[in-house]
C-alpha cells in the first residue's frame, strides 16, 4: 500500500473528510487532495504534523509493509542448463570502472591574471 493508502484510511478510520483535515493542518483541501494522489513527495516535517494529526505512526507502518514485501517475495533462482545445480543470480556484466586521480593544474599569479 502506498502512503497515500495509509493516509486515507487513517482519515476513515477517524471519520475525517479532506476538508477536516486540511483545517487541522492549515492546508487547503487541494492540497490533500493532491498528498492522496499518490502522487505528491512528503517532507519530514509534513509527514510528522499529519502523524500528529492522524494520531497514527504513518512512516513505521508504511516501512513495516515494504520490508514484509520484501520478506515475502519469491526468491529468483537460476539454474544451470548444463548441470542440474543451482548457481547464484547473475550480477549484471557491466564494466568495472577504474578510479584515477583528479588531475590537478598549477597556475601561478602570472598566468592567472
Amino acid at each position: 500500500m502506498q502512503l497515500s493508502g495509509l493516509i486515507a484510511a487513517a482519515m476513515k478510520r477517524k471519520g475525517l473528510t479532506q476538508k477536516a483535515l486540511a483545517d487541522r493542518l492549515g492546508k487547503k483541501e487541494s492540497e490533500i487532495s493532491r498528498w492522496l494522489s499518490g502522487l505528491h513527495n512528503f517532507t519530514l516535517k509534513s509527514l510528522t504534523r499529519l502523524e500528529a494529526v492522524l494520531e497514527e505512526d504513518l512512516i513505521l507502518t508504511f516501512r513495516d509493509q515494504a520490508a514484509t514485501a520484501a520478506r515475502t517475495a519469491p526468491a529468483k533462482v537460476q539454474w544451470a542448463e548444463a548441470e542440474d545445480s543451482w548457481q547464484p543470480p547473475i550480477r549484471s556484466q557491466q564494466p568495472q570502472r577504474r578510479r584515477t586521480a583528479p588531475m590537478e593544474e598549477v597556475y601561478t599569479l602570472t598566468e592567472a591574471a
